[in-house]
C-alpha cells in the first residue's frame, strides 16, 4: 500500500518558466519533507514544462499534470486541491519562494491547535531578487471565537491575500466551494474558511512573494486581470459582482453554527452588499460590453 503524504502542495502555473525553478527549489529544500508537489500547467507555451520535468526526474515527490487548454487561473487553483491526497494543503505560486522551515512550523501550529484551519507565516515582498525585499506589515491573524466575528475581522483587515499561501487543513478546504469562477473568489474562500475556524499567524517571515507586474495581478491593469481569469471571452464573465455576493451568502449558509451566529454573519454580508451596491450596475455594464462590444467588462 502506498503511503500518502501528510502535506499536499498545489502549484497552478501558466508561462512561469523564468521563475518556477526558484519556487520548486524552495519547496524541495523544506525541513519537513513528507509532501507531494502537484504542478498543474495551464497549457503553458514557454519553457515551464521542460523546467518542471527536469526537477521531476530528480525528485519523485513532484507530480506534473498539463491541462489540454488554458482553463483560467481560478479553475486551475481549484483543480490542484481536488488532486491533493494530504491531510494539509498549501497553494504555492510558481513566482514565490518559501523559507526552509515554512512547512514544518505551519504544520506544528495546526497540530497544536485543533480549532485552527490555517497557519501562515509573515510575508516579505520582493521583485527580481531575494536579496532585495521589503517586510509586509499587514498580514492578518483571525483568532476570534465567534464565527461571525472572524468573518468581520477578515473582511475588514485582509489586504494582500497572503493568508491563502499558508498551510490549510484539506478537510476544511473541501467543505468550501474552493475558488469559483468570478473575480475576488479567493477572498470569498478565505471568508468561508474563517467561518470554519481560526487563522494563526507565525511570528517569522518565511513567505517571500514576488511583486512584479508580470506575476502579481494586483499590479496589472483591468484587461490583464480579465485575461488571467478568463482566457476566452464567454458568458461566464457576466455578473461578476452578483456572483461574488451570492458566494458570501452561500458560505454563511453552509457552515453549521447557532442561529444567532448565522444571523450576525448574514447581517455583516448584507452590509457589505449595500456598501458595494455599485457592483450591480457594473454587472449591467458588463452585459453591454459582452453582447454589444464583445469585450471584457471594464
Amino acid at each position: 500500500m502506498t503511503k500518502l503524504p501528510q502535506v499536499s502542495i498545489g502549484m497552478p502555473v501558466y508561462n512561469a518558466g523564468n521563475h518556477i525553478g526558484l519556487a520548486i527549489e524552495g519547496l524541495l529544500a523544506q525541513s519537513f519533507g513528507d509532501f507531494e508537489l502537484i504542478v498543474s500547467d495551464n497549457a503553458s507555451s514557454d519553457s515551464t514544462r521542460d523546467v518542471v520535468e527536469e526537477y521531476k526526474q530528480r525528485d519523485d515527490r513532484i507530480r506534473y499534470e498539463r491541462q489540454p487548454a488554458n482553463i483560467g487561473a481560478n479553475a486551475n487553483y481549484s483543480y490542484v486541491v481536488r488532486r491533493a491526497r494530504g491531510e494539509f494543503f498549501k497553494w504555492s505560486s510558481a513566482s514565490d519562494w518559501c523559507a526552509p522551515t515554512f512547512l514544518e512550523h505551519c504544520r506544528n501550529e495546526l497540530l497544536a491547535h485543533g480549532d485552527t484551519v490555517l497557519a501562515v507565516p509573515k510575508t516579505r515582498l520582493f521583485c527580481d531578487s531575494l536579496d532585495t525585499w521589503q517586510d509586509y506589515a499587514w498580514d492578518i491573524e483571525v483568532l476570534d471565537d465567534a464565527s461571525s466575528a472572524r468573518l468581520a475581522r477578515l473582511t475588514a483587515e485582509l489586504a494582500l491575500n497572503n493568508a491563502m499561501n499558508g498551510l490549510i487543513r484539506t478537510s476544511a478546504l473541501r467543505r468550501t466551494r474552493l475558488i469559483e469562477a468570478y473575480l475576488s473568489a479567493d477572498v470569498v474562500l478565505m471568508g468561508h474558511l474563517a467561518l470554519l475556524g481560526k487563522f494563526r499567524l507565525l511570528n517569522e517571515r518565511l513567505l517571500y512573494r514576488r511583486m512584479a507586474v508580470a506575476t502579481a495581478t494586483s499590479l496589472q491593469d483591468r484587461a490583464a486581470v480579465w485575461r488571467h481569469h478568463y482566457p476566452q471571452l464567454t458568458a461566464r464573465t457576466l455578473f461578476q459582482g452578483s456572483k461574488r455576493q451570492v458566494g458570501w451568502i452561500r458560505a454563511a449558509l453552509s457552515v453549521p453554527m447557532p442561529i444567532g451566529e448565522r444571523a450576525r454573519a448574514l447581517k455583516h454580508i448584507a452590509k457589505g452588499c449595500f456598501w458595494e451596491r455599485k457592483v450591480f450596475m457594473q454587472d449591467l455594464r458588463g452585459v453591454w460590453h459582452y453582447f454589444v462590444r464583445r469585450t471584457w467588462p471594464h
